[in-house]
């Protein structure tokens, strides 16, 4: 009896519908819309601080109403300037964003993704009000989810430590926030402490 081999990429399917969704956006972007259409999509889509400042757009000018005041808060992180800036939102995505949807779920993964996301725009506008140039991109919420793994894949028992490769190695609870905060040693499965 042949020995079941491990997959090649075993990357959770939220985080594949994730990349796929970036890609659509590019492809469309690159592919199908004409550059008028496309200064219009981003108008619409991605994160433009001046759309919150009256003092600059008085008359409200950039498209999409109250509507886009909302979704670009999220909307923004599916674009990306260019296939670089796509591929590398990509591969640091596949680590971090797997190990989360692996301990989240996919419906929790997609909530993350969304509320880191707008955690991103909501400082990208507190520190840039006003500011006519739109935001793209993932890393937002992919910060995102490097903060979360590191909250508990290296820990002793999590997926980098003693139960490396294990299904439950992403179930190991993580330790207290404040706990993680205080302990300035190396992390726990290097030193061999924990």
């Amino acid at each position: 009896m042949k020995a079941a081999s491990e997959p090649m990429f075993n990357v959770p399917p939220a985080v594949t519908a994730t990349l796929a969704a970036f890609a659509v956006v590019h492809a469309v972007r690159e592919l199908v819309l004409s550059r008028p259409a496309d200064i219009e999509f981003l108008l619409l889509f991605a994160f433009i601080p001046a759309r919150y400042d009256a003092t600059v757009l008085p008359l409200g000018v950039i498209p999409g109403g109250l509507a886009a005041d909302v979704w670009t808060f999220v909307t923004y992180s599916l674009i990306h300037g260019n296939l670089l800036h796509l591929g590398l939102n990509a591969v640091w995505l596949l680590p971090f964003g797997s190990a989360v949807a692996r301990r989240f779920g996919a419906l929790r993964y997609l909530g993350f993704f969304a509320v880191t996301a707008a955690a991103g725009a909501a400082t990208h506008l507190a520190t840039h009000i006003g500011e006519l140039t739109p935001m793209v991109g993932a890393s937002a919420a992919i910060s995102g989810y490097m903060a979360a793994a590191i909250r508990f894949v290296f820990h002793r028992a999590g997926p980098l430590g003693l139960l490396r490769g294990h299904p439950l190695a992403y179930r190991v609870p993580a330790i207290p926030l404040r706990a993680a905060l205080r302990d300035f040693r190396a992390p726990s499965w290097q030193s061999g402490s924990g």
